[in-house]
């Protein structure tokens, strides 16, 4: 995975190497989570001799939505995408990533059997979208 070009979006890259691990696992194992996680970045420049460039890059500390597949079995986590948003991002156009997420997954041979977020408002603005609903003390299970 050293190799992967790293930039936002849905890392189809991490998805084609996915697949050769993918090929070997038992049906058990093929089944994953897709987490959704904000952090918040601190942006530097960083001087790259290798390519003779300066990078921005980001520490932990704008605002980045992670996309994480979680294997149930093996507890094995993976990065397959990230956006850099705003602390006011429409999450209603999470939707179509995490289709697009569970998409490639299933591709490959992977089945996506949960998606988790924490409740913020973009995040709840997404749930929307795919018509799940939480009003204050209702239960989601």
């Amino acid at each position: 995975m050293q190799n992967i070009q790293f930039k936002p979006g849905v890392l189809d890259e991490v998805f084609h190497k996915l697949r050769f691990k993918v090929e070997a696992m038992r049906d058990k194992e093929r089944i994953c989570c897709l987490t959704l996680d904000e952090m918040s970045l601190t942006p530097k420049m960083e001087y790259d001799a290798g390519s003779d460039s300066l990078w921005k890059r980001y520490t932990p500390k704008p605002h980045t939505c992670l996309y994480v597949r979680w294997n149930y079995d093996t507890m094995e986590k993976q990065t397959v995408g990230y956006h850099f948003t705003s602390n006011s991002t429409d999450g209603t156009i999470f939707k179509e990533i995490i289709l697009d997420i569970k998409q490639k997954a299933s591709e490959i041979g992977l089945h996506v059997e949960t998606v988790s977020s924490d409740m913020g408002s973009a995040n709840r603005a997404m749930w929307r979208a795919f018509s799940i609903i939480c009003a204050p003390l209702c239960e989601i299970i």
